[in-house]
């Protein structure tokens, strides 16, 4: 090897290896707009940044008290508009007795609206309060609806049982036109119920439905016109009915005979 050729082959192996910068290019610009998120998101979390300053409530009120809804929502709204827990909200809201559900959300720039779905009662259960269609207990604190509404007796359990009791029955008694305001369930699950008439009907455990059926195919034929001096009528018997009269009448209790071709 000539000596220009021994002199480059040195220098060349006393050469620093190149260094690429290209990583600057994009790393510079990533710390930078993380560093930008980071403000915008310590920014947003400042409750004083957007503050939520208006609650709207909707719904079809009947019972529900709006005045109570604005103290519910504003006990627990805290932050900004983008931090606002609409969960916990939504929580509260439900928790207050005449609401059966609720749903939150955020409204643009400043404003938090309040949906609401007010209980609807069907009973009302005096050891337990007033029953709603899905035999969930509710006890409001102004329980004005209670008086238009039959009355469960029964253990909470039986709510459900009550309730497809009432509706059945009560489809089966509008052929003569009366309806249930008391239904019993007892731990037996015997039942029992009284009419809008005053007359109480005694159905027992078993074929409850058949039983009052066979009430109503004698009903207009024999019990009709002296419907009024009765009691109570006890359907508990295989082809017979046991009718108790009312105290100002003579006291007896009478068994209707055979029933099988009636």
């Amino acid at each position: 090897m000539s000596p220009a050729n021994r002199q480059a082959a040195y220098t060349k192996s006393r050469e620093l290896p190149s260094i690429s910068y290209r990583w600057v290019n994009w790393f510079v610009p990533l710390i930078i707009g993380c560093a930008v998120l980071f403000w915008i998101e310590n920014k947003l979390s400042n409750p004083a940044t957007l503050p939520v300053n208006k609650i709207r409530v909707h719904g079809a009120f009947t019972n529900v008290d709006e005045a109570m809804l604005h103290r519910a929502v504003n006990g627990v709204v805290a932050g900004g508009y983008f931090n606002v827990d609409v969960a916990r909200v939504r929580e509260v809201v439900e928790q207050l007795p005449w609401v059966s559900e609720a749903s939150v959300r955020r409204v643009w720039p400043d404003t938090l609206s309040v949906s609401v779905v007010e209980q609807k009662p069907v009973a009302v259960s005096e050891k337990f309060g007033l029953i709603n269609a899905n035999g969930d207990v509710f006890k409001p604190l102004n329980n004005k609806t209670s008086t238009s509404l039959p009355v469960f007796e029964g253990d909470v359990q039986l709510n459900k049982m009550m309730l497809s009791h009432y509706f059945e029955m009560n489809n089966v008694l509008s052929q003569i036109k009366q309806e249930i305001i008391y239904i019993k369930i007892d731990a037996r699950h015997a039942v029992e119920i009284k009419l809008d008439n005053g007359l109480e009907i005694v159905l027992g455990r078993e074929n409850t439905m058949a039983r009052l059926e066979r009430l109503m195919k004698i009903y207009h034929k024999i019990l009709a016109s002296r419907i009024n001096d009765i009691s109570t009528i006890d359907l508990r018997y295989t082809n017979g009915m046991a009718i108790r009269w009312k105290s100002d009448l003579k006291k007896s209790v009478g068994l209707l005979g055979d029933m099988k071709h009636v």
